[in-house]
């Protein structure tokens, strides 16, 4: 079982419950977290498997996406967190992915300053990257057909989504993000 991305909720130690995971077709709740009425509990983890959960965790499963897929307008890996959130139209679910830069774009400059550029995964989703320069260092030297992992806040939206808090939280309050690009992490 390998953890892949977390949501808020206040049930669970440090206010997030383990979300998405490997194997497919399944999420991990803690145990404190209501079991959504389309799943039933597969299986109980607890010690190392349970990440920020206090005891214990669930390994629960349900129905596929069915006509939540048909919100989507990209292609997408249905094991993919990040499809699995863009297809679902959820938002605010902390997550973990790689693609290839395919836009830089301008820096946007209203309020805290965000270095901008859209990233394709493997999947054909696409998503723009919103990174915090007033928090982080910009990313320099940063080129369409560059490769970037990232790791940062999912929010929904028809084109593919955004992905911001790719930083640390000075406040300690949020999961620190990150994007690595030629091998250096931008936190």
């Amino acid at each position: 079982m390998v953890v892949v991305g977390y949501k808020r909720n206040s049930a669970c130690s440090d206010g997030a419950e383990l979300l998405v995971k490997r194997p497919e077709n399944g999420d991990i709740i803690c145990a404190e977290s209501p079991v959504p009425p389309q799943f039933s509990i597969t299986t109980e983890a607890q010690g190392d498997s349970v990440g920020s959960c206090p005891d214990r965790a669930f390994l629960i499963s349900g129905a596929s996406l069915g006509a939540a897929t048909k919100r989507r307008t990209a292609p997408l890996v249905e094991d993919n967190p990040i499809g699995r959130a863009f297809a679902s139209g959820a938002s605010d679910i902390q997550v973990e992915g790689e693609g290839t830069v395919i836009r830089v774009l301008p820096d946007d400059l209203n309020g805290s300053r965000h270095q901008r550029f859209i990233v394709q995964l493997a999947s054909g989703q696409t998503l723009l990257m919103t990174h915090n320069i007033d928090i982080a260092a910009r990313i320099d030297g940063l080129n369409v057909g560059d490769d970037v992992r990232f790791n940062g806040e999912y929010v929904w939206n028809a084109k593919g989504g955004v992905i911001h808090w790719t930083h640390h939280d000075p406040q300690g309050r949020h999961v620190a993000g990150w994007i690595i690009h030629s091998g250096k992490t931008y936190k």
